[in-house]
C-alpha cells in the first residue's frame, strides 16, 4: 500500500545513537540541520503473512489491482497524525501519533528493536521538506502477550519520543476507538501508508497513498482463515478491487471517519493483489492497554 507521510517542521535526530548513513546540512538562518540521507531503496518492510485456507487465485483480475499498492496520492498534509517509522536503520513501517508522547504501531514492527526512528509531517520519503520532524527513540513498549511463533497475537506496540511533540498543520494526534467501540461491520475505512505497490515491487512508495476498504465481520473473515487466527482482537477489510495494504505497510493506521479502529498486522501469504482480507489489531480491545503505558 502506498502511504505518503507530510514532513513536518525541522527534522531532529539523536546524537547519542549510531548511523550508518551520511547525512547532509541545512543552513536556516543561524540554525545548522543535520538530515540523514537514508538507502530507501534498501529499506524494507517489516511484515507478518498468513496462509489463507483456500485459493481465489481464479477470480482475481489483475487489470482492475489498485492496492495502496496503486492507491491514490493523499492530499498533502491530509493525514498529519501518519508517522513513517525506520527500525534499526534497515527496514520500514508505519505508525500514527496517538499522544504528544507516544506513536501507536504494530508489535511485529519494533520487535528486537534497538532504535526507531520517527518521521512526522512528512509527504515524500524520499526528500527533505520543511515540514518534516525527526526523533529517534529506544524507549518501545511492546504488548506483553507478543511472541513468536504467534506473531499475530496481540500485534501492537508503543513508541515514546524522547520530547513532546508540538502539534501543527503538519504534525496532529488521531482519536482512537474506545473500549466500548462497536465492530464497525460493514463501515468503510480509510487507509494511507507508504507500501510497496504491487507484490513484484519491492520500493517503498516516495510519497504517501490512501485508498478506502470494507470493513467486514470477524464471522465472514474467519471463512478465509485456519481456525484461531481471527479473534476478538483483530479486524478485518478488503476492496472490491484489489486494494489494500502491502509490503512496508505494517502498523498503518486504518480509520472511520476521523477515529483509528485499527493498525496493519498482517497480509495473506497469497499476495497483497489476491482477493483475501487483510487483518489489523483492533484499537478497541486493546484501549484499556494503550491507556495503561500512555498519557490518555
Amino acid at each position: 500500500m502506498k502511504v505518503i507521510i507530510y514532513i513536518l517542521a525541522v527534522s531532529c535526530f539523536s546524537a547519542a545513537l549510531p548511523s550508518p548513513f551520511p547525512r547532509e546540512k541545512l543552513q536556516i538562518g543561524l540554525l545548522t540541520i543535520s538530515f540523514q540521507q537514508l538507502p530507501w531503496n534498501e529499506i524494507k518492510g517489516r511484515n507478518i503473512y498468513i496462509k489463507p485456507i483456500f485459493n481465489h487465485t481464479a477470480i482475481r483480475n489483475d487489470s482492475t489491482n489498485v492496492r495502496i499498492i496503486d492507491g491514490d496520492h493523499a492530499l498533502p498534509h491530509s493525514r498529519p497524525y501518519q508517522a513513517a517509522l525506520i527500525i534499526n536503520g534497515e527496514s520500514f513501517c508505519s505508525g500514527s501519533l496517538i499522544s504528544p508522547n507516544y506513536v501507536l504501531t504494530a508489535a511485529h514492527c519494533t520487535f528486537s528493536a534497538s532504535y526507531v526512528e520517527i518521521i512526522l509531517g512528512a509527504h515524500y520519503l524520499n526528500i527533505e521538506e520543511h515540514s518534516q520532524l525527526r526523533v529517534t527513540s529506544t524507549n518501545i513498549i511492546i504488548h506483553e502477550g507478543y511472541m513468536r511463533p504467534d506473531r499475530h497475537s496481540n500485534d501492537i506496540s508503543l513508541i515514546k519520543t524522547p520530547n513532546y511533540i508540538v502539534t501543527n498543520n503538519y504534525i496532529q494526534i488521531i482519536k482512537l476507538a474506545q473500549a466500548d467501540a462497536g465492530s464497525y461491520d460493514g463501515y468503510i475505512g480509510a487507509l494511507s501508508g507508504w507500501g510497496t505497490t504491487s507484490d513484484s515491487s519491492s520500493t517503498l512508495s516516495p510519497g504517501l497513498l490512501e485508498t478506502y476498504l470494507t470493513i467486514i465481520s470477524n464471522t465472514w473473515c474467519s471463512d478465509y482463515y485456519e481456525p484461531g487466527i481471527i479473534t476478538p482482537s483483530i479486524l478485518c477489510s478488503w476492496g472490491i478491487v484489489q486494494t489494500g495494504p502491502c509490503n512496508g505497510d505494517s502498523g498503518a493506521p486504518h480509520l472511520v471517519g476521523q477515529v483509528q479502529v485499527g493498525l496493519v498486522s498482517f497480509l495473506p501469504s497469497d499476495g497483497c493483489e489476491s482477493w483475501y482480507p487483510s487483518g489489523y489489531t483492533r484499537i478497541s480491545y486493546y484501549r484499556p492497554w494503550i491507556n495503561q503505558h500512555t498519557d490518555l
